[in-house]
């Protein structure tokens, strides 16, 4: 079976998975979703097959790349020669990634605050506004979240929160889920390239690409689980943002630095307890369940040495091999990327590159399937993203707190399918 085909049947899954879970069917507006996929595919045909527009991305990617060098001086500024990745101590996560989400962290700050960021995302907004006939916030929200986090994108839009049907509540939080923000990007851009700046430059056009098609993606899952039943009580149909320019530049710099600093602190403590709790569970699943079953040893040989045993790693790619094969990678591949899928969506995506970038040097994957493996990674859509949902936003609309737990779960299935989906047609275009 050719992949394009494999593909094809994958996207008609993913679309019937929603429809199955689709709170209205009845109320599902089939216009939007037609418009949303050929958005979608659009985007990618654009930025892989129109010649001005692939170099448009491969130039802002090399860009991209650059800045990582930039994030680079200032930890060896600080840390010395523990900051140098191709030095004695080799890669080091704490010198050389952390440093990296405060830099951007910063940097989107400074952007925010001169409204170059903003202008941005008012264009791709007024794109699927005009489009999609979504309403202001919703179009705002999606947008802002392509370049930043499921918390800060909803700033834009926090006056009308308080007032969104059940629908728009439901498309800001999948749109918040489906996408990822630009200073996590950079760290997996690192993680997948490595010091080679090519390579780094080739992940980085794959990464702000699916990013880029996990907009559309998003609406396109929202609309159809949780479709506008009550479009005369939307929130409103103007598009208005703040302008930036407020205070001096410097305390945006300070504000944004502080900011990436809690969030590398966060990364690095999750990290360290999600890696010991999986190191937990693994000694028990493979030293105690496995032995008594006595089938580590089977599971290393059929899988040629890439699992050790029965590991949580491998009881994901198990149950999450069929989706992979949907996606369209080759079934003697499904376990390695079935397993990324799961450690994804249970775990964290952090945890799941860190594993792709293993597998990748190993050579334990094709090319055709760390594309696809790279394209459905990229989104916040996890366990801990509906909490980090609820939360953020409720906070922002404690009136609405209550129905976005309410819907937190099927907006995690709706995040989840759009990067499934976005992996798929990558599959189909750019294989």
């Amino acid at each position: 079976m050719s992949v394009a085909l494999q593909s094809l049947i994958g996207i008609i899954s993913l679309l019937a998975i929603a429809y199955a879970f689709s709170a209205n069917r009845r109320a599902i507006n089939w216009r939007i979703i037609g418009i949303g996929l050929v958005l979608h595919s659009g985007f990618c045909l654009l930025f892989s097959k129109v010649v001005v527009a692939r170099h448009m991305l491969e130039s802002f990617s090399a860009g991209f790349v650059h800045m990582l060098n930039f994030s680079g001086d200032g930890a060896r500024f600080i840390f010395g020669d523990l900051a140098n990745p191709g030095g004695k101590l080799a890669f080091i996560f704490a010198f050389n990634v952390l440093p990296i989400l405060m830099f951007f962290s910063g940097l989107s700050a400074l952007l925010y605050h001169f409204g170059i960021l903003q202008r941005v995302v008012f264009g791709l907004a007024w794109l699927m506004k005009r489009t999609m006939k979504l309403s202001g916030p919703e179009s705002l929200s999606v947008a802002a979240n392509i370049f930043m986090g499921q918390s800060e994108a909803p700033l834009l839009v926090k006056p009308y929160i308080s007032r969104m049907t059940r629908s728009e509540l439901f498309c800001l939080m999948v749109g918040g889920m489906a996408t990822l923000a630009g200073s996590v990007l950079a760290a997996y851009v690192s993680f997948l390239g490595g010091p080679n700046p090519v390579e780094q430059a080739k992940f980085a056009t794959w990464l702000l690409l699916a990013s880029l098609m996990n907009a559309p993606a998003a609406v396109i899952f929202a609309k159809i689980m949780m479709p506008e039943d009550d479009p005369e009580h939307m929130s409103s149909n103007r598009m208005d943002y703040d302008h930036g320019h407020q205070g001096h530049f410097i305390n945006a710099l300070v504000a944004g630095t502080v900011e990436g600093l809690k969030l590398a602190a966060i990364v690095a403590a999750v990290l360290m307890v999600c890696v010991s709790l999986i190191a937990l569970i693994n000694h028990l699943s493979q030293n105690w369940l496995g032995e008594m079953l006595g089938v580590n040893s089977w599971i290393r040989d059929s899988t040629g040495g890439a699992f050790s045993g029965l590991t949580l790693q491998y009881l994901f790619g198990q149950l999450c091999r069929p989706v992979a094969w949907l996606l369209g990678v080759p079934w003697n591949e499904t376990l390695l990327v079935g397993s990324l899928l799961g450690q994804k969506v249970v775990v964290n995506e952090f945890i799941a590159y860190l594993d792709l970038g293993r597998m990748k040097e190993q050579g334990l994957l094709s090319a055709h399937s760390i594309l696809i493996s790279t394209f459905a990674l990229s989104s916040f859509s996890n366990f801990s993203s509906v909490g980090i949902c609820v939360a953020g936003i409720g906070a922002m609309a404690p009136g609405k707190q209550q129905t976005m737990a309410e819907i937190g779960m099927r907006a995690l299935l709706a995040a989840v399918l759009a990067g499934l989906l976005t992996a798929a047609v990558g599959a189909i275009w750019l294989s």
